[in-house]
């Protein structure tokens, strides 16, 4: 008895993967709504590898996926109009943060000891909220598609509206 042997390829790619395993399945299961997890022009930015892009490297992403949460960068306005001055136009950009929650008992000793252990950490944790990231992003140049709630990280979508600025030397 023969085996056969398919020539079919997987239907998964090695960014879906890197994707998933990064930034979690609610953040594959975000992009999937959205019907962008299988861009061929996409560019994930890993929280745990750090890479550098020149201009000609990014003219081509259609799609960018910034997977460290929006608490841990440091200024977030510089990295929203960086972004906008870089990419082209129309290019979608998404992420996530981790959302202030009501102010419970429970949730104000939980943010004390959040705060605590960022500090002997050196770690940053803002406190974002939906309406702060939606005027970092409009400030910046990008227009608001989509924010949504999943277990406790909001997960947003939106689309550069400026033109990239064109770097001479």
């Amino acid at each position: 008895m023969t085996q056969q042997v398919s020539h079919v390829k997987p239907t998964y790619n090695s960014d879906n993967l890197s994707l998933t395993a990064e930034g979690g399945i609610n953040f594959f299961r975000y992009l999937k709504k959205f019907k962008l997890a299988s861009d061929p022009d996409l560019l994930i930015l890993s929280p745990n590898n750090h890479f550098y892009y020149d201009e000609n490297e990014l003219k081509g992403v259609r799609t960018l996926i910034n997977l460290k949460k929006l608490n841990f960068i440091d200024d977030l306005d510089t990295f929203f109009h960086t972004l906008s001055c870089i990419l082209p136009s129309n290019t979608n950009i998404k992420g996530c943060f981790a959302g202030n929650k009501s102010i419970t008992w429970d949730g104000f000793v939980s943010a004390l000891i959040s705060r605590f252990n960022n500090m002997v950490d050196s770690k940053t944790n803002y406190n974002l909220d939906k309406k702060d990231v939606s005027i970092l992003l409009n400030k910046a140049g990008f227009r608001f598609v989509d924010m949504s709630d999943m277990h406790g990280i909001t997960y947003f979508y939106s689309q550069n509206v400026r033109h990239p600025v064109r770097i001479t030397v």
